[in-house]
């Protein structure tokens, strides 16, 4: 795990200035949580791939404007759904936008599917870096969209 975070970027002690992404963010439409924010400062800007022998690889870019400033709505549908706010993490695996909860819990959301990366950041890093053989993290999640669909 440090030597994918250390190939990416990260030193102990790194913090990188935030108020940027809050503004435009906020302006969006959002309501942050101090836990993202806090991230973002430590691992913003940074790129973590998986390690050669993850099959198949995997990748979390963390930029929360880049990945989500147009998704205010589904961190919205995502916060009623699970009674918790959920702030723009990033892109994982370069397609799939990551929330990450006021808890810590890190989830990616692909069309109509939602993937829990891990109940805490870190253990999010540890299952992007090195994977989880034979766990079942996905969800169905049609609400999404925002259609209707009876859940």
């Amino acid at each position: 795990m440090l030597d994918a975070l250390g190939v990416a970027g990260w030193t102990a002690g790194r913090r990188i200035a935030t108020g940027d992404w809050t503004r435009q963010l906020t302006a969006a439409g959002f309501e942050l949580n101090d836990t993202a924010i806090g991230v973002w400062a430590e691992f913003g800007e940074l790129t973590i791939d998986s390690s050669p022998t993850r099959v198949p690889g995997s990748s979390l870019h963390i930029d929360p404007v880049d990945a989500c400033v147009d998704a205010a709505a589904e961190a919205s549908r995502l916060r009623h759904r699970y009674a918790e706010n959920y702030s723009p993490l990033g892109m994982w695996s370069v397609q799939y936008r990551s929330y990450i909860a006021t808890s810590g819990r890190v989830i990616a959301v692909g069309p109509g599917v939602l993937w829990t990366l891990g109940s805490t950041f870190a253990e999010a890093l540890t299952y992007v870096v090195d994977g989880d053989a034979g766990a079942d993290r996905t969800e169905r999640a049609p609400w999404l969209s925002g259609r209707r669909t009876g859940t």
